[in-house]
């Protein structure tokens, strides 16, 4: 488990819920803070607190709250819920 819980960390890491434009470097971006900006712009737009995008996803307010600190690194599984329980779609790409 160890080793595929790596190799999505590591995919996580690559992944991009934004366009690139602002990037002078395809590595010099910080995606964990990409995700969390996209998770807290997305519930505030829902006008959901973390307690109600808790509940509609199945997670915690807690496991919400540190996810948008940076204290929690979210799985691909939880950002689905979490996508699910905003109504919109989990989008994972490669751009160049």
């Amino acid at each position: 488990m160890d080793n595929f819980q790596e190799y999505l960390d590591d995919a996580l890491k690559k992944v991009s819920f934004s366009s690139h434009e602002n990037v002078k470097n395809n590595t010099d971006y910080d995606i964990l803070g990409e995700i969390r900006d996209q998770i807290i712009n997305a519930r505030e737009d829902a006008n959901l607190t973390q307690k109600e995008l808790a509940s509609l996803s199945g997670l915690t307010q807690s496991n919400i709250s540190n996810i948008e600190n940076g204290n929690n690194r979210p799985t691909i599984t939880t950002l689905k819920k979490i996508a699910d329980a905003l109504g919109k779609r989990l989008v994972i790409d490669f751009v160049d």
